[in-house]
């Protein structure tokens, strides 16, 4: 997506600095509008060339009046098989008596 397909919507909500914020910006791909909000959650492609997706947050979305740059602030959720430690065990074991038959869960 090219930036120049971004727009922010709406007045700013507020001001610190250089800094001016939103509440939320909209873009087109492929023929569809669509309107991202904050605390809004959608799918994040990391690069263009993986197929690892993680699920994003917009947590802020903010211009600098500096540099004349939209910048957006994402809290990223991966899967942890998508981690350089992976997915582990956790090593619980539960158990639990149904009358005298005793059950493990691994």
């Amino acid at each position: 997506m090219d930036n120049n397909d971004v727009q922010l919507v709406g007045g700013p909500c507020g001001q610190h600095g250089p800094y001016t914020f939103y509440k939320a910006f909209k873009y087109t791909k492929n023929g569809v509008k669509r309107i991202v909000t904050l605390s809004e959650f959608f799918f994040v492609k990391m690069w263009r060339d993986s197929d690892l997706l993680c699920i994003g947050e917009l947590q802020l979305l903010w211009t600098d009046k500096n540099s004349e740059q939209m910048l957006a602030s994402l809290r990223l959720y991966f899967l942890p098989e998508n981690t350089p430690e992976g997915r582990t065990d956790h090593g619980e074991v539960s158990e639990f008596r149904i009358g005298d038959e005793l059950f493990r869960n691994k």
